[in-house]
């Protein structure tokens, strides 16, 4: 799931997120990988690769477009992007796999403004 680049980072973000948010709450994907991430918690081997394969990717897209948008001067320079994009992306596995709540728009909207609010210039 590549970024779009809009020129507009709060848009990019928002879009991916909810692509992202509809494909871990609907079958396939979401009961898939809430079972892959319950078996995972006992298997060492399919926890490495899980993470190599698709929250590291995740986390690195989600790096590359924020970078895009730091160097366009959109976000601070001095923003530590790397731990940024392990929010932004955990934020919405964490809703998903560990609580009840919805990743409805309300919440996809709120990482964003978030984010921006605190690392934009």
């Amino acid at each position: 799931m590549d970024y779009r680049d809009t020129g507009d980072v709060r848009a990019d973000l928002r879009e991916q997120f909810l692509r992202s948010a509809s494909a871990l709450s609907e079958p396939p994907i979401g009961p898939l990988y809430r079972a892959v991430i319950a078996e995972a918690q006992a298997d060492s081997a399919l926890r490495a690769t899980l993470h190599e394969r698709f929250l590291r990717t995740m986390e690195q897209s989600t790096l590359a477009r924020i970078t895009l948008a730091q160097r366009s001067g959109e976000l601070d320079p001095d923003a530590d992007l790397t731990y940024a994009a392990e929010v932004l992306c955990g934020t919405l596995y964490y809703r998903r796999l560990v609580t009840d709540l919805p990743i409805d728009e309300y919440a996809v909207d709120g990482l964003p403004k978030m984010f921006l609010a605190v690392n934009a210039r």
